[in-house]
């Protein structure tokens, strides 16, 4: 499957160096250069980006995931800043076969652990005091 990585502008900056960006794209990443993206009329940066999405051929959303965080040393379920949103966004499929998460909803992906709300993996794992 082809598991589509977003990023965000989440906070007012970038959360990708260049340096990530060309790692991921030396790791098996289809990196979407700005300047190859008609959207952005072939200037080589957008909003100082190089580069915001990338795709990787994989078996499941976790295994993109930790691949990302593996190459780039960021965590995919960061939450960003409250206005802006999460950093990372991944989705993949189509139909009524596609998914989305982003932020503590890859969390799931991430650990092949059934989706719960963090409330009830938190008391799972927790005892009270």
């Amino acid at each position: 499957m082809r598991v589509e990585y977003s990023s965000n502008n989440s906070g007012g900056s970038w959360w990708l160096t260049d340096e990530q960006w060309l790692a991921l794209e030396a790791a098996g990443w289809k990196v979407k250069w700005c300047k190859d993206d008609k959207h952005h009329n072939g200037a080589v940066r957008w909003l100082g980006a190089l580069a915001t999405s990338a795709s990787l051929e994989c078996e499941t959303p976790g295994d993109a995931m930790r691949a990302f965080e593996t190459i780039t040393g960021l965590s995919v379920s960061d939450e960003g800043c409250g206005c802006c949103g999460a950093p990372h966004s991944f989705s993949w499929g189509e139909g009524e076969s596609w998914g989305y998460a982003s932020g503590e909803e890859c969390l799931p992906y991430l650990f092949n652990a059934p989706r719960t709300t963090l409330r009830e993996a938190y008391a799972a794992t927790s005892k009270p005091k």
